[in-house]
């Protein structure tokens, strides 16, 4: 029970940065465009869990694997402020499966080519102020990997993908 109970507040605290909305609501651009596709990570204090990220437009999907072979699946919305520094992700409207929906995660993130680093605050916890995990579940620093280059935006105001 207890690795459950581990493995939902992993999930709370991916929720938080995975489903995204824009300080720019009027369309993907940015960095919500950047993140489009699927991404994955090691989490967990001993990163025993194995974690998939898959963004399509501001809805984000988070399965989550344990070591026991137990899958946990969630959903939700990330919203970005990219007008900050570091930047904001807020993980909201999150559920998973016939559980309630968990609380609002804040958090920090950054982009950096194939990597999207977040430093969540934990359930109804404060934002970080720096990529330095805190306390409480979900309070830890997640480095994501790309899974799938075929989406991947650049950074050119086209927005072009990369081939």
């Amino acid at each position: 029970m207890k690795r459950f109970q581990s493995g939902l507040a992993v999930v709370g605290l991916l929720l938080v940065g995975v489903s995204a909305s824009v300080a720019d609501e009027g369309g993907l651009g940015g960095d919500v465009a950047r993140l489009q596709g699927k991404w994955e990570c090691r989490a967990g204090t001993s990163r025993e869990f194995q974690v998939s990220l898959d963004v399509d437009g501001k809805r984000v999907e988070v399965l989550i694997q344990t070591p026991q072979g137990l899958k946990l699946q969630a959903r939700g919305e990330i919203r970005l402020d990219e007008t900050t520094s570091p930047r904001k992700i807020d993980w909201i409207d999150f559920s998973a499966g016939d559980f309630q929906a968990f609380p609002e995660v804040q958090g920090v993130y950054k982009i950096e080519g194939d990597s999207f680093v977040i430093c969540n605050g934990g359930f109804n916890g404060a934002r970080p102020v720096d990529f330095i995990p805190g306390d409480g579940p979900l309070a830890d620093v997640v480095t994501f990997r790309r899974n799938d280059s075929a989406k991947v935006a650049d950074a050119s105001p086209s927005g072009e993908a990369k081939k």
